[in-house]
């Protein structure tokens, strides 16, 4: 198919030049082909080391690769969501058959106590991306809670929890856009239509073992317990301050004299990956493309840069604000600027596959030195989105973790927010197009 081609054309058939597509997407102005497919890999659904090697090894690990997560998904649905009708059939017992039996062992009992969880999580995803038609038709949202039950019904300890719906909801948009009618071609069978379902919770399983300590509750309390336990995600928020601390002192100054603890706004920034900080859904593809390219180590290492790069850009406007606007900007992070071409032409650049580590502040951080060399230098190209460009300043804050570097990528988003510019990026396709089909909508990122 035409969109494999172009995806191992673009990737020059090397798996590492694949995880490094990703940062300079949208320099031409083209779309990547197969959103759903590259995060399968760079996720581990699919071994990558075989992409772009050879075409018949690749497609018989892939296929069986792609043949037990769909068998997998679908033995935890014939045991998570049960009919008790269908049960009932089969029982001879007239209690175990009462629709309103107390047994425990009864399978009415089992789902009397599921449907509680069911009702949260339909609630939730009925507010899923309110502006995005695709997630209010029936299907999709049906699509949504059985993923969420099932993957609730796994972690017992966990459940479900508020926030799971809007990371499923950007996978299974990809997913459906991907997916193609059933055929006995290569990689077509990857993609297949009546496996949207299995191949988005394939996808959201391992997402969720990245972000699951985020979603985990406080430690229950014991004798042993002191004042001090926390969540996981808090701690990541107190880090998050702490680096904030060392990138631009006068800023964290700020916030701590506002008494604004980083989990008021860091909770939501970590649990969701942004995907409510950004205006549009192509602008959350583009940036998982690259938070999950660059899950090298299995963690997204660039969240918390990604982060502090969003403090960086809204600088001046946090030192200027009191506590109340100081929050608003904080809970409602402005659009990013897109600088007009003379004004890209001015902007300082960042140096290009920094060396020179300063790790002295961060000890404990394990810098991306082997990693993928990333071009800075595509700041400066007129095609770039903006999130794109806050990732590379990410990328680039992590290589350069000091006060210099934070401070040349604040002059930058000082300079652009002087001038006149629209969020409407020209490149972006058309908003989202959708069909009635009962097979796939066929969406599109709006």
């Amino acid at each position: 198919m035409h969109e494999w081609e172009e995806l191992k054309r673009l990737s020059l058939l090397s798996s590492a030049n694949l995880r490094t597509l990703t940062y300079t997407a949208g320099s031409s102005g083209s779309k990547l082909p197969l959103p759903s497919l590259r995060w399968r890999l760079f996720l581990g659904v699919l071994p990558i080391e075989l992409f772009g090697q050879d075409d018949t090894e690749c497609q018989q690990v892939w296929e069986l690769a792609a043949e037990r997560e769909r068998q997998n998904y679908q033995a935890l649905k014939a045991r998570f969501i049960v009919d008790p009708t269908a049960v009932a059939k089969e029982e001879t017992d007239w209690k175990r058959m009462n629709p309103l039996s107390l047994d425990q062992d009864s399978p009415w009992h089992q789902y009397h106590q599921d449907q509680d969880l069911r009702n949260t999580i339909l609630q939730d995803v009925s507010r899923t991306f309110p502006e995005e038609s695709y997630f209010r038709h029936t299907r999709v949202q049906r699509l949504m809670a059985d993923m969420l039950f099932v993957y609730a019904k796994m972690h017992t300890s966990l459940q479900y929890r508020q926030g799971m719906h809007e990371l499923l909801a950007p996978l299974l948009l990809a997913v459906d856009g991907d997916s193609v009618a059933p055929s006995k071609e290569f990689p077509t069978r990857l993609l297949d239509r009546a496996f949207i379902e299995h191949d988005t919770f394939a996808l959201f399983d391992r997402l969720m073992r990245l972000c699951m300590p985020w979603y985990q509750l406080p430690p229950a309390l014991s004798p042993r317990a002191t004042s001090d336990s926390q969540t996981p995600i808090i701690a990541q928020c107190q880090m998050l301050m702490d680096k904030l601390t060392v990138l631009d002192p006068e800023l964290s100054a700020h916030l701590r004299q506002m008494d604004i603890e980083p989990q008021l706004f860091g909770i939501r920034w970590y649990r969701l990956l942004f995907s409510r900080e950004l205006p549009r859904l192509r602008d959350v593809f583009a940036l998982w493309d690259i938070l999950f390219a660059d899950n090298v180590s299995g963690t997204l290492r660039l969240v918390d840069w990604i982060g502090l790069v969003f403090l960086l850009a809204n600088r001046r406007r946090l030192l200027q604000g009191d506590y109340e606007d100081t929050l608003t900007t904080l809970l409602h992070l402005p659009p990013l600027p897109r600088p007009s071409s003379d004004v890209l032409e001015q902007t300082i650049a960042l140096p290009n596959n920094p060396q020179n580590h300063n790790i002295t502040a961060f000890p404990a951080i394990d810098l991306p030195i082997a990693a993928p060399k990333i071009p800075f230098q595509s700041l400066s190209q007129h095609g770039l989105r903006a999130i794109q460009r806050l990732a590379l300043q990410a990328a680039y804050l992590r290589a350069h973790p000091s006060h210099e570097a934070a401070m040349l990528v604040a002059d930058q988003y000082r300079m652009w927010e002087q001038e006149a510019w629209d969020i409407i990026d020209d490149l972006d396709t058309p908003a989202i197009e959708s069909s009635t089909s009962s097979d796939s909508i066929k969406p599109q990122p709006s």
